[in-house]
């Protein structure tokens, strides 16, 4: 499925009854002695409900204040900014960057936190829209009609090396430097914010993660998952369950969202 087949299709509008499905859950993998993931699910403000996940970085536990730091001012930005609803993009850009700010300046602060950062992506349901504020190579995709499509573009090595056709696409989840983000929140205190605008329809999937996830478990794997569960609780469960098996190297974090809107029904 391309980014264009999904525009243009029936609308999410939650003032007519819809309403969504959504569990989240993290792990902290076989690996690493502190998680240093945090997620937002389901945080519900005015008209907007938000979605987050966020993959630290930094020496000691900086990777784990970066991203639960990050979360934290940004729904602080949002109860302080929203009242003006119809600019919910420019709202979601600029609470990113609003955190961003504040990560920076607490790394730069404090000899502890010297160089943390974390990726973030923020996924958003408003009225039709779904919208999504993105920084680094945490993912976030949609599952629609038996396909999974990444929405998101990773910020890493390993992405601008396909693109510039130094390596080929299948050679990236096996790179040695595939873990190399070139984007992060926090690390500078300029930050480009990629955004994106999709509608939904009655019965997609939205699913964020961190790498811990996208890393282990292949995109079809996740599409399995969700064909063969309706619930998403389980759906959460059986991915982590899946990145652990394939070794757990690094925390794991996902959120799944269903959206039932009512209307059409949706069968696999």
């Amino acid at each position: 499925m391309s980014v264009s087949k999904i525009r243009g299709l029936k609308l999410y509008n939650a003032s007519e009854g819809d309403f969504m499905r959504s569990s989240g859950l993290s792990d902290i993998g076989l690996v690493r002695k502190i998680n240093e993931d945090a997620y937002l699910c389901q945080y519900e403000y005015g008209d907007a409900t938000y979605f987050i996940v966020a993959d630290g970085m930094g020496g000691r536990n900086a990777g784990e204040i970066a991203s639960s730091t990050a979360i934290d001012y940004i729904k602080y930005y949002i109860e302080k900014h929203s009242n003006h609803t119809n600019e919910v993009r420019k709202l979601i850009k600029n609470a990113i960057l609003y955190a961003n700010e504040k990560v920076y300046k607490k790394s730069i602060l404090s000899s502890e936190c010297i160089g943390m950062g974390t990726t973030l992506s923020l996924a958003c349901i408003f009225h039709k829209k779904l919208l999504i504020g993105h920084v680094g190579d945490s993912r976030v995709y949609l599952v629609r009609d038996n396909e999974i499509t990444k929405l998101t573009e990773d910020h890493s090595l390993v992405e601008e090396l396909v693109k510039n056709g130094t390596i080929k696409p299948e050679e990236a989840s096996t790179h040695p430097q595939k873990n190399i983000i070139t984007r992060a929140l926090g690390t500078e205190y300029m930050l480009d914010v990629d955004l994106y605008e999709f509608d939904i329809l009655d019965g997609d999937f939205i699913v964020l993660c961190t790498d811990g996830l996208s890393n282990m478990v292949t995109d079809k794997e996740i599409l399995d998952v969700i064909r063969s569960n309706s619930d998403v609780n389980i759906i959460c469960e059986r991915l982590i369950v899946m990145a652990k098996e394939s070794g757990g190297f690094d925390n794991i974090t996902v959120i799944i969202v269903k959206a039932e809107l009512g209307g059409e029904a949706f069968d696999w």
